[in-house]
């Protein structure tokens, strides 16, 4: 974490603590909610340098940061005023009004295509590009003088993955950009490559290891990465429940179950191959992380008095999935002391009668 004081020309304003990792943008927007001063109209100085949207609060020479509101000019206010009724309006503005950051900008809030009207002077504005990006990802079309630039190019694909088509070929072929545009997109960009790039592995493992269900979107386009345990592997360490679009081969792999149990409260057990639904010591390990996670396992080990008894007390609705093999006075006493009465709906009448068991428990229950 990362704490930026934050001064004004008389003194102190407030202390912002943000992820180390943040930007400039990131901290204009948390100071939007602090001091009520739209980002737009912010400008932030460290020592005697203004600081662009785009640079990491970790780079700061110190964590103390200048801030200045600006104003703008009656023309300009008209201007926004204007562009915001229609946007159009911008295509016939004069030129020092088509450059000016703020008009383009409102213009843009409902037309986005109204960039097309933009100078090309405020274009090759790399403040004005970022800030762009970060708004409208398919603007980076029309900023080609930044397709090459990372960090506009990372700022475009977080806000929409398909932009990563309008970046230059010099940053897709570089594998490292590509894992942080995978990254910085929860794996959406991936996607979006060609063919040829969409079957580097390493590009895979990082799609689904931000996003577990890339594994699915992968799979409909190459079902191989089913078998592939690698990929797999970082999928379910995310969330076990990847473990659903494994192939059946993997989802008869105990130690990836293991796993997928582990990462998913004990729920990829439903995934998993009958052979280890039957292994008492998987279906124990999904009970520890949730009792309910007995209608899973295999008709055998809910059979087994012990561990529908285990379950039974940790969760008395779990009664219904237990064998009616297994069904007994003290187990249904164990679940109506856990959970109320209202299980005993569940269970056949003719064996409460057995059991001595009687429906005026559920009664009492809703009652209550």
């Amino acid at each position: 974490m990362s704490s930026i004081e934050v001064h004004n020309l008389s003194g102190p304003l407030c202390t912002v603590t943000l992820e180390s990792n943040s930007t400039v943008a990131d901290l204009k927007v948390a100071l939007a909610k602090v001091l009520r001063v739209p980002r737009r109209q912010q400008r932030l100085i460290s020592g005697s340098s203004p600081l662009e949207d785009c640079q990491r609060l970790e780079e700061l020479g110190e964590p103390r940061v200048t801030f200045v509101r600006i104003t703008y000019s009656a023309a300009t206010l008209e201007w926004m005023a204007l562009v915001r009724r229609k946007s159009a309006f911008l295509s016939n503005a004069p030129l020092e009004v088509r450059n000016d950051h703020e008009v383009v900008l409102t213009a843009m809030q409902h037309d986005r295509d109204a960039i097309c009207w933009a100078a090309e002077q405020i274009l090759n504005d790399r403040d004005f590009a970022f800030a762009v990006a970060a708004r409208h990802g398919q603007a980076l079309q029309h900023l080609t003088s930044w397709q090459g630039d990372p960090s506009i190019v990372l700022a475009a694909v977080s806000q929409d993955p398909s932009a990563i088509e309008f970046a230059s070929q010099s940053l897709v072929s570089q594998q490292d950009f590509l894992i942080d545009a995978i990254q910085c997109s929860k794996g959406h960009v991936l996607q979006h490559l060609s063919p040829e790039v969409q079957e580097e592995v390493a590009l895979q493992k990082a799609a689904v290891s931000c996003n577990w269900l890339m594994l699915e979107h992968l799979a409909q386009k190459m079902p191989d990465i089913r078998d592939d345990r690698e990929v797999v592997f970082h999928a379910v360490a995310t969330h076990g429940c990847a473990l659903e679009f494994a192939s059946v081969a993997l989802r008869r792999d105990a130690e990836l179950v293991l796993l997928a149990l582990q990462r998913s409260r004990g729920a990829a057990l439903r995934w998993a191959d009958e052979t280890l639904k039957g292994r008492r010591d998987l279906v124990c390990v999904a009970l520890q992380e949730d009792a309910a996670n007995l209608q899973y396992a295999s008709e055998e080990l809910r059979a087994d008095p012990e561990l529908v008894l285990e379950a039974v007390k940790r969760n008395g609705n779990c009664l219904k999935f237990a064998s009616p093999r297994v069904l007994s006075a003290a187990l249904l006493q164990t679940a109506v002391d856990q959970a109320g009465g209202h299980v005993l709906e569940a269970v056949p009448s003719e064996f409460l009668e057995l059991c001595g068991m009687h429906m005026e428990a559920v009664d009492i229950f809703e009652a209550t």
